[in-house]
């Protein structure tokens, strides 16, 4: 309906070309945005790692630490190229969800570097459904998420679903950009790109309006910490790492006990 009104209205003002630039994009993201967006995300995926080692390292520290000397079981929903496995530093059997198969070269490639980790083949499914991706009830010590409640359709659905497939005790690991703050131009911004959907539809699925911070709060996890920060950016990074990472810039990083 939005690229309907949008083409109707630049044919209006006589611009033609630029109305056919619009279609072009509608056409090639419609039928290849998928398969592109995992090519661009599993390069991001790299520079993130880099610009974000250290707080990843903080994030992934209980899950390094918990059952000591024993092999426990995680599941990450949204593994898109396997760009955590190397922060998982300890014996795991670990499954992965993900809705976009077309991840799946990278994350063969990538899973194949951790031969201490016990990494199953990639599933296709959806973190508000975890029971149509085969994962039971009480079935895993940790669930971990990055960069990924930003594109789930439904995250307190997906929330439920993480509390009932963790055991008693078990962790839930997230990282993720949330809206910039009241009142900040960065938040402005963020809410500009939802405009028409078109940041969700060039980023398949991801939403900057969401305050995931306030969503974890009323999750009912039976222990919540968390805490907000800006995503470091280098300044020798590339100009494309710098103009994504700059619109995904306020962040949030926790952990929730079940």
């Amino acid at each position: 309906m939005y690229l309907k009104l949008t083409v109707l209205g630049l044919l209006l003002l006589g611009w033609t070309n630029l109305a056919i630039v619009f279609l072009i994009v509608n056409v090639i993201m419609t039928n290849f945005g998928k398969r592109i967006f995992a090519g661009f995300c599993s390069n991001f995926a790299s520079k993130y790692n880099d610009t974000s080692n250290s707080l990843k390292i903080e994030l992934f520290k209980d899950l390094n630490d918990m059952k000591k000397g024993e092999k426990i079981s995680i599941l990450e929903i949204g593994a898109g190229p396997g760009a955590n496995f190397k922060y998982f530093d300890r014996e795991a059997l670990v499954q992965t969800v993900e809705p976009n198969l077309h991840f799946a070269k990278y994350f063969d490639e990538n899973r194949s570097k951790f031969p201490k980790l016990d990494i199953k083949d990639i599933k296709e499914g959806f973190g508000e459904d975890l029971s149509a991706a085969g994962i039971a009830d009480a079935s895993v010590d940790a669930v971990v998420m990055t960069l990924v409640l930003c594109s789930v359709r439904d995250q307190l659905k997906c929330l439920e679903e993480i509390k009932r497939v963790l055991k008693p005790g078990g962790k839930f690991f997230y990282m993720e950009h949330i809206i910039g703050d009241e009142g900040s131009t960065i938040r402005t911004v963020h809410k500009l790109l939802m405009i028409g959907g078109f940041w969700p539809f060039m980023a398949d699925g991801c939403c900057t309006d969401r305050a995931t911070d306030k969503v974890m709060e009323t999750a009912g996890f039976g222990n919540l910490e968390q805490k907000k920060y800006d995503l470091p950016i280098s300044e020798n990074a590339g100009i494309p790492f710098k103009l994504c990472g700059g619109i995904v810039k306020p962040h949030l990083m926790g952990v929730a006990t079940k």
